[in-house]
Formats: structure tokens, C-alpha cells, sequence
């Protein structure tokens, strides 16, 4: 009986205080759901815009993971095709000529989320990924060619497949 008398005042500080602020800041939270859905909305609008003026591009996208990273530069970027652009992550920096919002949302967004490094293609409007983690670590752990895993990574680019 005692416990339930000491509840009393949790339970009124809710009623008299908790419901008014939560009725108070209710509107205030549907105008923030409103503003975020309108923004959200401009910008894949604008995303999908963009996506269509670089249609065609394709990127090569790595980090600054050292047992990686220096291969990377010296192997794989010098003997990519000139039609690949190379996007480097340097912790949530990214370092590219390209507007480094659409191109975090598009490493955002791969469904292949396996670790980088990512390959990623323009196609139809549609940003097409797909990690080459494995494959890339599995040549460098088994000390295969780089010239070998240059044809798969250009391989991979032409596999890139909408999954409409």
C-alpha cells in the first residue's frame, strides 16, 4: 500500500506536466514531419536530376584502410580505363570533382553492401553497385596478378544490371 502511495506523484507530474508539453510540442513535430518529407522529396528529385546529367559515368570507389589503400593507388587506379572515375573515402571525407552529397547517398544506397571497394555505373538514371571486397582481397591475399584483377573489375562494370 505504501509502494502504491509513493506513485502518486510520478503519476501526477505526468498528468499535470508530460500530456500538456507532449500536446504542446505535437504540432511542432507534425510541421517538422512535414518540412522533412518536402525536403526528402526535393532532394531525390534533384538526385535523380543529377544522376541523369552524369549518366554514363562510372566510379571506382575505395577508402584509406591501409592494407589497401597504397595497392590500390599503385596497382589498380594507373590501369583503370579512362572512363573510370576514381572516388577515395578518407574516413566520411570523400575526395572527388563530383558533388559529394549525391555521391555519399549513391554508396549509401548500394544493396551490395559488402566493403569496399565499390564499383559503381550510371545507368538509365540509376546508380548500379556492387562491392568488390572479395574478390579484391582475395586476390591480394593469394598474390594473383593485378592485371587480372583489372579485368574483373572492367568485367564487373559491364555486369552491372538494374534490378528492376
Amino acid at each position: 500500500m505504501k509502494e502504491r502511495l509513493e506513485e502518486i506523484p510520478v503519476i501526477l507530474f505526468l498528468i499535470i506536466v508530460a500530456i500538456p508539453l507532449s500536446l504542446l510540442f505535437l504540432p511542432i513535430i507534425f510541421i517538422y514531419l512535414v518540412f522533412d518529407f518536402f525536403q526528402r522529396k526535393r532532394f531525390k528529385k534533384r538526385y535523380s536530376n543529377y544522376l541523369l546529367s552524369i549518366e554514363g559515368k562510372k566510379f571506382f570507389c575505395y577508402t584509406n584502410r591501409k592494407n589497401s589503400h597504397h595497392y590500390i593507388e599503385k596497382n589498380i587506379i594507373p590501369n583503370l580505363s579512362g572512363d573510370v572515375e576514381c572516388v577515395f573515402l578518407e574516413g566520411k571525407n570523400l575526395k572527388t570533382e563530383y558533388i559529394q552529397e549525391y555521391i555519399s547517398h549513391m554508396l549509401a544506397a548500394i544493396s551490395d553492401r559488402k566493403g569496399f571497394p565499390y564499383v559503381i555505373k550510371i545507368n538509365n538514371g540509376k546508380a548500379l553497385g556492387k562491392s568488390m571486397n572479395n574478390e579484391f582481397y582475395t586476390f591480394k591475399s593469394q598474390n594473383k596478378s593485378p592485371e587480372d584483377l583489372l579485368i574483373l573489375i572492367n568485367s564487373s562494370f559491364d555486369n552491372l544490371k538494374s534490378s528492376l
